[in-house]
């Protein structure tokens, strides 16, 4: 700290919700990703304090102005600067808020200096930062380099089963399911969670993410919600701090349950709209149009892009212009589909996303004058096979002969221009 002029910017900092001084326990309960929370009644330095508060506030998803004023209160004394413990609740605040430009800067500036560089634990909540920073812009692939080089690091400090559940999530994201996998059973991921680990809701929601992306729908719910029942446990009401609302949705459209898609995703709008971010209410708005499946859905869509594409959320942009496009050519709208399409790839390939774009390049293809669309009866069989069902299960679910499920699939192989099951998933999407 610079002599005697950060003084009041610390005693403001310091204070909590209710005018809290410097030195007072932190809040034990308090979610904070990756990182070991003091012991009840444990006095803490005033600028842990202070950071921690601050992500306190952020988790209830309440009055995020003052959050962003807090976090950079924070970031903004030279003592705390040079504390990871301080550093990092107050950055994810940022990246909560949805404010990823002053977060970056952030972040780039610890880049420069020599404590950060020159300490292997400063390097890794900075790396870690970055990469979730990565996710946030639609960089998944830089993200998972990140990720990928703090877990090999195998020191025993690193918070490796955050960094594993956030490789996991970025893997899912490139399409690279196989690595997702192999990441989970490499760090004892893929069976019971203890539930008590405060990383668990990060695991929760990347496996889940990786079972929705497969096809594993049924499992891919229930990850989700029982990650949102750590969260609430945690007081985290914040779709920010993870969307796992908007994320059961999407697996419920797929899984068809209509009922626990639309709740799920109108929870997570209120709860996005109390927020303020435009991030989470354009991620809601996405999970809420394709559970409504009316005459709302196409303008839902458009409001949802427009704030993701606000927020520099190309991730998220992506796939809602995906949605959108699919759902605009089968209304009939086959310009607007294609030109939405066409705008999905566009957005992908600046994220250098190759599974997004070849995903929404065939889409495209499809929807031109000499795409063929699925029948009925195609697409029904096409989402099972893709879900993993054996041809025969198939015909019994739908009440049908082998041969005529056989038939159908390879109609749908040929209207795909693929070659067979394992194709499916890209050609059809991820939900």
């Amino acid at each position: 700290m610079k002599g005697g002029s950060d003084r009041p910017a610390q005693s403001r900092a310091a204070a909590g919700p209710a005018g809290s001084r410097d030195g007072e326990p932190a809040p034990v309960r308090t979610h904070v990703p990756g990182a070991v929370r003091p012991d009840e009644g444990e006095r803490v330095p005033p600028g842990v304090s202070a950071a921690l508060h601050t992500i306190a506030l952020a988790n209830r998803g309440e009055n995020r102005p003052l959050v962003v004023r807090r976090a950079e209160r924070v970031l903004a004394v030279d003592e705390w600067r040079a504390d990871p413990r301080c550093v990092w609740p107050a950055v994810l605040s940022l990246l909560y808020a949805g404010d990823t430009a002053s977060a970056g800067a952030h972040c780039a500036r610890l880049v420069r200096d020599r404590l950060w560089a020159g300490s292997a634990r400063h390097r890794e909540t900075l790396a870690l930062l970055r990469a979730r920073l990565g996710m946030l812009s639609g960089d998944a692939d830089r993200a998972a380099r990140l990720l990928r080089a703090v877990l090999s690091s195998g020191r025993p400090e690193t918070p490796g089963l955050l960094a594993a559940a956030w490789l996991v999530e970025a893997l899912v994201r490139t399409g690279d399911l196989e690595g997702a996998h192999r990441v989970l059973l490499e760090h004892g991921l893929a069976g019971p969670l203890d539930a008590g680990h405060p990383d668990g809701a990060d695991v929760l929601a990347a496996r889940g993410a990786l079972h929705l992306a497969a096809g594993r729908f049924r499992h891919g719910i229930d990850d989700h919600l029982a990650c949102g029942r750590l969260l609430a446990a945690r007081d985290v009401a914040n779709p920010a701090v993870v969307a796992w609302r908007s994320r059961g949705a999407l697996g419920a459209v797929a899984a068809r349950r209509y009922d626990l898609a639309l709740a799920l995703g109108t929870d997570e709008l209120i709860a996005a709209r109390r927020w303020g971010s435009a991030r989470g209410i354009g991620t809601a708005l996405h999970a809420v149009a394709l559970s409504r499946r009316d005459e709302t859905s196409p303008a839902l869509l458009e409001e949802a892009v427009d704030l993701l594409d606000l927020a520099g959320a190309r991730g998220e942009l992506t796939q809602a212009l995906y949605d959108l496009g699919t759902m605009q050519a089968e209304r009939r709208d086959v310009a607007g589909g294609r030109s939405r399409l066409a705008a999905a790839g566009a957005v992908a390939r600046t994220c250098r996303n190759a599974f997004w774009a070849h995903r929404a390049d065939s889409a495209l293809r499809m929807s031109g004058p000499d795409g063929a669309p699925l029948t009925r009866q195609e697409a029904r069989i096409a989402q099972l096979a893709r879900a993993g069902y054996s041809n025969r299960r198939i015909a019994e679910s739908l009440s049908l002969t082998v041969r005529t499920v056989e038939f159908h699939l390879s109609g749908v192989y040929r209207k795909l221009s693929i070659s067979g099951r394992r194709e499916l998933l890209v050609a059809l999407g991820q939900f």
